[in-house]
């Protein structure tokens, strides 16, 4: 039976494969993903500021008004099959520099130990964003705004 129809079983398996690979779940990567041993390197007092940007890079951000403060942040996420991406892992790390570029203080925060954010999925109703063709219409009718 199988050898009478083996294109069929071809695209059945192939099919299969397809349909199985779709349910699998996706992990990204975003920011600055920092080697723990790369970090234990980084010592206070003694680490320039131009050594921890050979070893990660361009932080992703700076402090303001020349606060001496850099930050490096990493996130990684999983996708669900259709589902919404959830953040697993989250790390920021936070380096202090001084007047002489040094490295004065590092501090590492993960998603455990951060505050944490509510956000609102529901969308902020707007006027406007909810009337129809005909009310569109007669409203601005209603205010005089007719072409001509």
């Amino acid at each position: 039976m199988i050898r009478k129809h083996p294109k069929t079983l071809l695209m059945a398996s192939v099919l299969s494969a397809l349909i199985l690979t779709g349910c699998s779940s996706k992990i990204t990567s975003h920011g600055n993903q920092l080697d723990p041993y790369d970090l234990a390197k980084v010592v206070p007092g003694k680490t320039r500021l131009i050594e921890v940007e050979a070893l990660f890079g361009r932080p992703s951000a700076e402090g303001a008004f020349d606060s001496g403060s850099i930050y490096y942040v990493g996130q990684v996420m999983e996708e669900a099959p259709g589902g919404r991406k959830e953040t697993i892992a989250r790390t920021i790390v936070h380096f202090k520099i001084d007047d002489r570029g040094i490295v004065d203080s590092m501090e590492v925060t993960d998603e455990t130990s951060g505050k944490t954010i509510y956000t609102l999925d529901a969308r902020t109703p707007t006027p406007g964003d909810n009337f129809g063709v005909l009310d569109q219409i007669f409203r601005n009718i209603s205010r005089g705004n007719i072409g001509g």
